[in-house]
């Protein structure tokens, strides 16, 4: 199951971020993103009924939803009961990892060292959440990482944009998107079809690179 949920990051590349405080905007988010291709959505557990939001979207075929922003296995576990195929994180806990484990769910845990990477990987993440990507160093630090660690699967999570998103495809399966698509000017003033549009700039971008089957 962890490998097929692999190929889904994989695949598609982009996970549309969705944290908001408002649940009625989140929804939006979640509804113009996937219309500008996006498959992959991440609910911040910050967000207001995150919960009812997983339980809602959970069993669409055509997407995955995961649930972000996890505290603790407490919080894993209801997370997982609400639907989500993964957890994901900005630093690691053993606690979630270990729910994550005995629910046979997708766990991805956050690291910015190369330590960090490494603890993670042996308590038993699906994938390496490098956080915050660009503060640490940007795509050739993620280079660097992958040419010392190649058998780490890794995610880029933090400032990545149009401009550099497909540098860091190249060292990680996949990226995190939020305010490069989510604008808060835009999500403000309810223009969902511009936060379409931004969304089909990458989908569309990555279309080229994707290798037939």
């Amino acid at each position: 199951m962890e490998q097929n949920f692999l190929k889904w990051f994989e695949d598609y590349k982009f996970v549309a971020v969705i944290r908001s405080s408002s649940a009625e905007d989140a929804e939006e988010m979640i509804k113009a993103a996937s219309a500008g291709g996006f498959k992959i959505f991440e609910i911040s557990i910050q967000t207001p009924q995150a919960m009812r939001i997983l339980e809602s979207h959970s069993k669409e075929a055509e997407c995955l939803f995961g649930a972000g922003m996890i505290a603790d296995g407490e919080m894993a576990q209801r997370a997982i009961n609400a639907g989500a195929k993964f957890l994901s994180n900005q630093y690691t806990d053993r606690d979630i990892i270990s729910v994550a484990k005995h629910n046979d769910c997708f766990v991805i845990q956050g690291a910015s060292t190369p330590t960090e990477a490494i603890t993670a990987y042996r308590m038993g993440a699906d994938l390496i959440k490098i956080y915050h990507a660009a503060f640490v160093g940007g795509p050739e630090y993620l280079r660097s990482l992958k040419a010392n660690i190649p058998f780490i699967k890794l995610m880029a999570s933090g400032g990545i944009s149009m401009e550099n998103a497909f540098e860091y495809l190249k060292y990680c399966s996949a990226v995190c998107l939020r305010s490069s698509v989510f604008d808060k000017p835009l999500v403000r003033s309810d223009k969902w079809g511009e936060i379409t549009d931004r969304a089909r700039q990458f989908t569309q971008k990555l279309e080229p690179l994707k290798v037939p089957k």
